[in-house]
Formats: structure tokens, sequence, C-alpha cells
């Protein structure tokens, strides 16, 4: 067994406050913190950065996903496993890691910030070594999801340098993201309990479509209240919604146009309808 698939020194080093700490650690890469991170950051600090990381995350999240499905490749030994919450999906690349690479990258990257930075590189590490403390990917998963994590961060720099920003029009930027999921859509290596997030691409073009300038007019307590009310109604929506589309048990072309609507509308809420509730009471502008 080699050094990057070798997890044999994991149950040597665990103990119960380690355990507790690194199992929490870890819930900072699943989709639920993520969702209100990004909401509350879009609220909270800016909207118009949290758009970028949201689109940019949904992009890493889709590339991890496809990635894991087409390659397949097996996760470690299950009496090593201590996260349940892994279900089917497939080990390499290690997705806490690409998007922890992707989102707290790119906050260093545009805050260019040094306290900020060492706190980002610090949290990084910590989310993919409890990846491997947990038992649930080898160093090899970590490694390729760090590497893929700097590529996208490394494209978008680039990006950025050509100015694309400003020389692509809103249509333009709508047009590349349904191109990329549809090929996406049409290239994902789909099987059994292993398919493509329709609800995702929704998200991911809805947040796009409804994304709109806030700023909150409140002194810092205030603003965080609101903030902390406006993630409390996303994640009641985002309950409500996950509930709504299972209910109705759709098939084929229906389940997948009801998906990604759902999807769509889950984002229109938290980046339109929100917002417009907090300016109709005079909150923000």
């Amino acid at each position: 067994m080699s050094i990057w698939n070798d997890l044999s020194w994991v149950e040597s080093i665990r103990t119960p406050f380690l355990s507790f700490f690194f199992e929490s650690i870890t819930l900072m890469g699943y989709p639920t913190f993520l969702i209100l991170f990004i909401s509350f950051g879009y609220f909270f600090w800016s909207s118009k950065r949290f758009s970028r990381v949201a689109i940019l995350l949904f992009v890493s999240a889709l590339i991890n996903s496809f990635l894991k499905d087409f390659f397949q490749d097996p996760r470690p030994p299950q009496e090593l496993m201590l996260d349940p919450q892994i279900g089917t999906s497939y080990g390499w690349p290690s997705g806490h890691t690409q998007i922890a690479v992707t989102l707290w990258g790119f906050l260093a990257y545009e805050l260019k910030d040094k306290l900020f930075t060492v706190f980002a590189v610090l949290l990084i590490a910590l989310i993919a070594f409890s990846r491997m403390y947990l038992g649930v990917h080898d160093l090899g998963d970590i490694f390729s999801g760090l590497l893929i994590g700097l590529l996208i961060l490394g494209i978008w720099h680039i990006g950025l340098k050509l100015n694309l920003d400003r020389v692509l029009s809103y249509r333009s930027w709508l047009l590349l993201i349904l191109g990329f999921q549809t090929l996406t859509f049409i290239t994902y290596p789909s099987h059994e309990n292993h398919e493509l997030s329709i609800w995702l691409l929704g998200v991911m073009s809805g947040w796009f479509i409804g994304a709109s300038s806030i700023e909150l007019k409140l002194n810092q307590i205030y603003k965080l209240l609101v903030s902390l009310t406006s993630v409390f109604i996303v994640f009641l929506s985002m309950i409500f919604i996950t509930q709504l589309e299972y209910n109705l048990n759709l098939v084929g072309v229906l389940d997948f146009g009801g998906s990604y609507l759902l999807g769509i509308i889950f984002s229109l809420i938290v980046t339109w309808i929100i917002p417009r509730i907090w300016k109709t009471l005079k909150l923000a502008s």
C-alpha cells in the first residue's frame, strides 16, 4: 500500500476530543453549511462578492461530482470511517478539500488581507485533514482535491486578467452558464444512484438570474440580526423546497423540469425575494 492511500495511522491518533473537533470542522464542507454561509455573506458583507463565490462554488461542485462518478474510485475501508454522511459517493477527488480551496482561497484572493489569508490556509488544511482523520479519504484524494481547487482558482484569475467580467455581457454569461450545464448533463457518467443533481443546476441558474445589489442600511448589530434572519428564512426555504421535491415524486422529463425549476425558485428566494422584503421595509438599498 502506497503513502497515497495508506490510512493505517489514523486510528492510533484518534481521541474523543479530536473526533468531536474534526467532525465539527468537516461539517463546513457539506452543502447545508455552504449555502447558509454564502447566504449570510450575501446579506452581511457583499452581495456582489458572494454571488461570484456562489457561481464558482457551483462550478467546482459540479466538476467534483463529475470526476467522482467518472473515475469511481473507492473510499477507504468501511471500518475506518467515522462520517456517516458520505452515502454512496466515491473517493477521488476529495470534494471537501476542493470546495474548501475554492471558497476560502477565493475569499483570500479577493480580500488580499494577510491575516485572513493565514486563516483561510489554516481552515483549508483543517478541513482537508478532517477527511483523513474521519477515514473517508486518503492522501491521494486530498492532494487531488487541493490541486483541482487551485486549478479552478487559477482559471478564474486568468479570466479576470483578460477582463472577461467586462468583455462578456450579461446574456453572454448566462449562455456560458447554460452551455456549461448542458455539456455537463450530456457527458455526465450517470449510473445507478449516481446521477447529476438537476436541482444544483437550477440553483446555479437562479442565483445568476436573481443576483441583485443589496446593502443593509443599519448599524452592525441590527445588520447582523437582519442577516441572521435572512439565513433562517433561507434555511426554512431549503427544507420546504427539498421536501416539496420529494413529495412531488415526478419522473422522466417532469422530474428534470421540476427539479430544475425548484432550484431556480430557491435561489430567487435568496437573491431576489428576501432583498426585496428588506428594501420594502426600508432596511436596505
